[in-house]
């Protein structure tokens, strides 16, 4: 049989897979076209060349954070972020240059901080797929992967190349092998999240030893929180459920991490009058140090918090 390069047939994609709660190897099933736990006689999906690992299951403790405790509901976070992707288009390019500049630099800071030794990077929580975009010709395996179906299938798609993966899965039910990974981007995503501490145990055994963890967050959010016209709970913003400073996303960080830093960036002065987007010709370098002194002088009011820690 013909090995395809970037398909789920590839051999190099499907050793790092495991089923999703067992941890067991995984094959492809030519002939059916699935996934194949042949030890447990289960089967996963494959969607236009991106296995399907998600289950069913709903722990108690991931569905139950405190707010919604407090409103009596619960969150079944699988079927909303399905959802989610079908109402918000994460691949549509804002029409607003001030935003825009600020996503350029905070794909730049992630960027920066990637070992040029790392062959295998998981995007966590992926989106419009922007980094395997950014890593196309820089000779990596770039894995997709998306809680919902049509992030990482609209990924691979649009971002066509032999070493591009996409992967639906849930990061606490990861069907990745354990240190198999040599670098996790986490963008956006941790205050979304159930259980913060947990996640980010989950994606550190994947990684591998020396390997590098990569997350970033809004800074020192003030969540805003709107009654819902659906089921008249109180309802955060965005369905951010966590807000970071330096101090408290440290607690999130696994035993055994080592080499660990926090780095607050886009300054909210420079990013609102509009002088980030003037100083959108500056290297990253040079940027780093304007927004570093700025974030001094204004008292570390700035978007975005950066943790990065090594296994």
């Amino acid at each position: 049989m013909i090995i395809k390069p970037g398909t789920i047939m590839d051999s190099n994609f499907l050793s790092l897979l495991v089923h999703p709660i067992y941890k067991t190897p995984l094959q492809y099933d030519q002939a059916s076209g699935q996934i194949i736990d042949n030890i447990h006689n289960d089967r996963f999906t494959v969607k236009e060349n991106v296995p399907m690992l998600l289950t069913a299951v709903e722990e108690a403790a991931l569905i139950q954070t405190e707010q919604h405790k407090e409103a009596g509901s619960t969150f079944h976070y699988k079927e909303h972020y399905q959802h989610d992707a079908e109402t918000y288009d994460y691949f549509k390019i804002t029409g607003n240059p001030i935003e825009k500049e600020e996503h350029n630099r905070l794909h730049q800071y992630i960027l920066s901080e990637i070992p040029a030794s790392a062959s295998w990077i998981l995007d966590t929580g992926c989106g419009g797929g922007w980094l395997a975009g950014a890593l196309k010709n820089k000779n990596k395996n770039v894995i997709s992967m998306d809680i919902s179906d049509i992030n990482p299938i609209k990924a691979t798609k649009n971002t066509p190349y032999p070493t591009h993966y996409g992967l639906v899965a849930d990061v606490y039910e990861l069907p990745i092998k354990d240190a198999s990974i040599d670098c996790i981007v986490a963008s956006e995503i941790i205050e979304h999240v159930s259980d913060p501490k947990r996640f980010l145990g989950a994606l550190f055994s994947a990684l591998k030893p020396g390997g590098k963890i990569i997350v970033t967050t809004p800074y020192n959010e003030r969540i805003l929180e709107s009654l819902c016209i659906h089921c008249n709970h109180l309802t955060p913003h965005n369905a951010h459920l966590h807000s970071f400073t330096e101090a408290s996303i440290q607690k999130c960080i696994p035993p055994g991490a080592k080499s660990s830093k926090t780095v607050i960036f886009n300054n909210k002065v420079l990013v609102r009058l509009g002088l980030q987007r003037l100083l959108g010709f500056l290297p990253l370098g040079l940027y780093k140090g304007i927004d570093g002194i700025s974030n001094a002088l204004t008292k570390k009011r700035a978007y975005r918090l950066m943790l990065v820690f090594e296994k």
